[in-house]
């Protein structure tokens, strides 16, 4: 499958669009997909480091001093008229392109229709929804956004990834979660890391580094600046680390981002895309709105008790504000770190890889299903793994099938691929925590050992978050390997051992299982 990406950095721009595309790019990289970048000559275009990263790049020419007219907020971003990018950008793809991922502020609808060859799909990624979009898929990776917010912007057909289970994080940010929440159970404030995005250009850095020399910090508090080598104020930066109180360091263009997060005890940053990385990894935050299409972010992650904010960049009491907040964020972090990571757990950029590569879908369940059902459940060996082993009476499934149809705690799928039906995926809501809800698959027996169990449970999860449900929790047989590696492999950690069952669950990590994706090697020491 042939990929390509439309997005700019600059020093008005910023980096994250690029380094949030690259991340998926990566991913579907993985997945065997070959893509390419398609990015304008900017001041601080990182076509170099897409390029280091092994991807293709077609560098559009730099503007020639014109400003383009627009009613779009963001138009003057792409530094030439909408019909010119568009025409350029067609041009660059030639007529191979599966897919086209878009990842910028100043296109809508018009430069999407004129841009894409015909046959090919088209991906947007938004953070705004403030203009029409003719997409197939469009990714929102922002808390507190609904599918809603788009209705009337995107074609009715359109399939809408939202939140920050979403959210296009590196890897490593997923490797080093468990490790990192667990360390954050006996931490206080030692590190502080600023990091305010890689280019700053209204330099925020310094306004916060020096509402920080003021403050009574910690005798034994370290500061970690981490800042971009295009951005225009790093001297000054520097310069000023040198007369702070405690000791401060200033890095740039860092690869080890994961690392100093998972090292750091609070981090002070803008709330853009970097704002999921420090909820993956449990770290407590202090968010600082740096531009207004940042204002939403950092209202819905103070509102979900995820960090402190000290109110705009430009406000006039700001570097009080700052002072007053971080004393509070001294005494918060568990709270502040556990209410982080419930937002994002870093798999985000795996599962949108997923939905542009993987044909598989899942659908409600209808009744004309259950016969179908019922002969996967009962076939083979598979019944000794249930809960009750005993085979069930048609009459009586079939009864059972209809009433679960209707009933609004129970969410019943059906998974395929193309014309085939691969399995059945069951969700019962928890009736303490209706955002929960444990899960069951079972295979049709004709795509068991086929590898399709762990797609079909990702395919089945992607649509339940659609409908609201955001963690889940399974069990299966101890003796059933086969089963337990199939959620492992999708993000499932094994809790405990209940009597003949393992319990598991996509939220927390517990002892026993290697929790190994590739497969459970032993069983749990108590037990079994």
């Amino acid at each position: 499958m042939n990929i390509a990406f439309r997005t700019d950095a600059s020093l008005e721009i910023g980096t994250g669009h690029v380094m949030r595309c690259l991340t998926l790019a990566q991913a579907l990289r993985d997945a065997g997909s070959r893509c390419q970048f398609i990015t304008r000559d900017l001041p601080g275009h990182l076509a170099g480091r897409i390029k280091a990263d092994g991807f293709d790049v077609t560098l559009l020419q730099e503007p020639k001093g014109q400003t383009p007219v627009s009613p779009l907020a963001h138009a003057h971003w792409a530094g030439v008229d909408w019909e010119q990018d568009a025409a350029e950008t067609r041009e660059a793809l030639g007529d191979a392109t599966d897919w086209l991922v878009m990842d910028h502020y100043a296109f809508d609808a018009r430069w999407q229709r004129a841009a894409r060859p015909a046959g090919t799909q088209l991906m947007v990624i938004d953070d705004l929804a403030d203009r029409p979009h003719v997409c197939d898929l469009l990714l929102d990776q922002n808390l507190g956004r609904t599918a809603s917010d788009y209705d009337g912007l995107v074609p009715a057909g359109t399939r809408c990834l939202i939140g920050p289970a979403y959210a296009l994080l590196r890897p490593e940010f997923a490797a080093l979660r468990p490790q990192a929440l667990a360390d954050r159970a006996v931490r206080r404030l030692h590190v502080l890391l600023i990091t305010m995005g890689g280019v700053d250009a209204s330099d925020a850095t310094s306004e916060v580094l020096t509402a920080l020399r003021e403050a009574a910090l910690l005798p034994d508090l370290t500061i970690t600046v981490v800042m971009g080598a295009t951005a225009p104020a790093l001297t000054q930066v520097q310069a000023l680390a040198a007369t702070m109180p405690c000791p401060t360091q200033v890095v740039v263009d860092v690869h080890d981002m994961a690392a100093r997060m998972a090292a750091a005890d609070l981090a002070i940053g803008a709330a853009g895309s970097t704002t999921w990385e420090r909820c993956c990894l449990g770290l407590p935050s202090i968010i600082v709105q740096i531009a207004n299409n940042q204002a939403s972010i950092a209202q819905a992650i103070v509102a979900a008790g995820a960090a402190l904010s000290p109110g705009p960049l430009t406000a006039p009491d700001f570097a009080q504000n700052l002072r007053s907040v971080l004393a509070t964020a001294e005494c918060d972090l568990t709270t502040l770190s556990a209410k982080a990571a419930a937002i994002c757990d870093g798999d985000g950029a795996a599962r949108v890889a997923r939905r542009i590569v993987s044909p598989l879908k899942a659908r409600t369940a209808q009744s004309e299903d259950a016969r179908a059902i019922w002969h996967w459940r009962n076939d083979g060996d598979a019944p000794r793994f249930f809960l009750n082993p005993n085979p069930v009476p048609l009459t009586d499934h079939l009864d059972w099938f209809g009433q679960a149809l209707s009933d609004p705690n129970r969410l019943l799928l059906v998974v395929q691929n193309g014309p085939d039906a691969l399995g059945h995926v069951r969700f019962d809501r928890d009736q303490t925590a209706l955002d929960h809800a444990v899960i069951s698959i079972c295979m049709n027996p004709k795509f068991r050992g086929s590898g399709y169990g762990t797609l079909s449970l990702h395919a089945a999860m992607d649509f339940a978050r659609q409908v609201g449900l955001t963690s889940f929790s399974a069990q299966a047989h101890a003796e059933n390997a086969a089963s337990i590696c199939v959620f492992l492999k999708a993000g499932f950690h094994v809790l405990e051992r209940r009597g003949d069952f393992v319990q598991m669950s996509t939220t927390v990590k517990g002892e026993g299982y290697d929790n190994n994706p590739r497969c459970p090697s032993r069983k749990l020491a108590r037990g079994g």
